[in-house]
């Protein structure tokens, strides 16, 4: 089975496909300053929900990009609820192939989607690319919560840096590091607990499906993942960041 599809299956009923909340999300909105004026992208949109949430509190607009068409529709329905379906536009397309558009937007957002660039150092660079020289940029990232990780989960989880690391990455780019809202233990709990219950919920209603023995194997490997060294070693945060020294990165 493809992994988007495991993505979907186990993270598709969850309204926020990443460890955060309706009011953490609005509490960003409110740090970067967003307006009826502010044109965001949106990569790897999931539901629509963040996207709304920032329609229906700020009058954003702009655009949502997400891979996996289930996830589209979805989208689409909560902008429309949200009565942003006008303003903010859902192209179901592979993000990593979306051009920099003619008129550069004021904010470029990806949260848990740094992997579709292939890590946090090229999606820093391509979501450069798509704001004019004093846009921002909101990433949403996993990081380890400690210097000393067991050997067996940083050889495992190589890509996911240490804030630290993360800084200097920031820095290397000029961009500077403007504020950080993290998610808790229990918004982690939340989010897994929904993985999990999403993936047996599959497992009930598809007794014979072909694939059944991959998702129960993927339910197993979270799960244990998370319980085993991800609770204790790793955090997520959604980080703000724009152009350092009030230059331009355009």
């Amino acid at each position: 089975m493809h992994y988007l599809d495991l993505l979907t299956i186990s993270q598709g009923t969850l309204a926020i496909m990443n460890p955060t909340t309706p009011d953490k999300v609005l509490a960003m909105g409110v740090m970067a300053g967003l307006s009826a004026d502010t044109r965001v992208v949106e990569f790897g949109c999931g539901n629509g929900t963040v996207l709304a949430l920032w329609a229906e509190a700020f009058g954003i607009s702009g655009a949502g990009i997400d891979i996996r068409e289930e996830a589209c529709r979805k989208a689409k329905t909560r902008l429309s609820e949200a009565h942003a379906a006008g303003k903010v536009e859902i192209r179901c397309m592979d993000a990593a192939l979306f051009a920099s558009p003619d008129i550069p937007y004021d904010l470029a957002v990806a949260l848990g989607a740094s992997d579709i660039w292939g890590g946090i150092g090229p999606a820093l660079d391509a979501l450069c690319s798509m704001v004019h020289g004093n846009g921002a940029i909101i990433l949403g990232t996993r990081y380890w919560r400690v210097e000393r990780v067991p050997p067996e989960f940083a050889r495992e989880w190589g890509e996911i840096p240490t804030e630290y690391e993360l800084l200097c990455s920031l820095r290397e780019r000029g961009l500077d590091l403007v504020g950080v809202i993290r998610s808790n233990t229990e918004d982690w709990d939340a989010y897994e607990s929904g993985i999990w219950q999403s993936c047996l919920a599959w497992l009930e209603s598809h007794p014979d499906h072909p694939h059944s023995g991959e998702v129960l194997d993927y339910f197993h490997r979270v799960q244990e993942e998370y319980l085993a060294f991800g609770r204790e070693y790793l955090g997520w945060a959604m980080y703000l960041i724009r152009p350092g020294g009030g230059g331009s990165h355009a």
